[in-house]
């Protein structure tokens, strides 16, 4: 087994020293990213994103973080030779952090998580404008918001992502005794 050439990841999700290239709130959909005037990419558009995340181009890739207990597998859905970009990065952590809590999830968390899901979820749904939920008593008028827990809820407060860093001392723990090697390893970064 050959030693493993360093990976360089592209700036744009790069952990960034300061300023920050990007900002982007996961509760948001991605075209809600934005780039600081202190960016270089300052006044561009979600398109940017679409650059390969890395110049040896893997055609999957997995995302770990200590702030969720999930691993994201993301593989180039296009087959080309771009391999993962870094939209599609962007746009996996959002989709994966949109869905519903599990029970086995639920069951999981402690009793400090669960008071930490449940502050997140209230606050989301006080910031984030979230479709009604129209039940049989409409009638009366009654509407309530969906007051579903998500996997966003999960990170708190650091909702904002923050960037990728690789930290093989933190996959190995994370890895499952006796788990085959998996792809290419990121850590992912969140900010309050």
């Amino acid at each position: 087994m050959g030693t493993a050439q360093p990976t360089h990841l592209h700036a744009l999700l790069a952990l960034p020293p300061t300023p920050l290239i990007l900002i982007y709130d996961l509760r948001y959909p991605p075209s809600s990213l934005r780039f600081p005037s202190s960016s270089p990419y300052a006044g561009c558009g979600i398109e940017t994103l679409r650059v390969p995340l890395t110049p040896a181009r893997p055609r999957q890739i997995r995302l770990i973080s200590p702030d969720f207990p999930w691993a994201l597998d993301i593989g180039d859905v296009r087959g080309g030779r771009e391999g993962v970009t870094c939209l599609e990065v962007i746009t996996t952590l959002h989709s994966a952090l949109q869905r519903r809590l599990t029970d086995t999830e639920w069951g999981a968390a402690g009793e400090d998580k669960r008071a930490s899901l449940l502050r997140s979820r209230n606050s989301r749904l006080a910031t984030v404008e979230k479709p009604r939920v129209r039940f049989a008593d409409e009638v009366r008028g009654h509407e309530q918001r969906d007051s579903t827990l998500l996997r966003v809820d999960w990170l708190g407060p650091c909702v904002n992502f923050w960037g990728l860093v690789k930290d093989e001392e933190f996959v190995k723990r994370r890895r499952i005794p006796g788990e085959e090697e998996r792809p290419e390893t990121w850590v992912v970064k969140f900010l309050s």
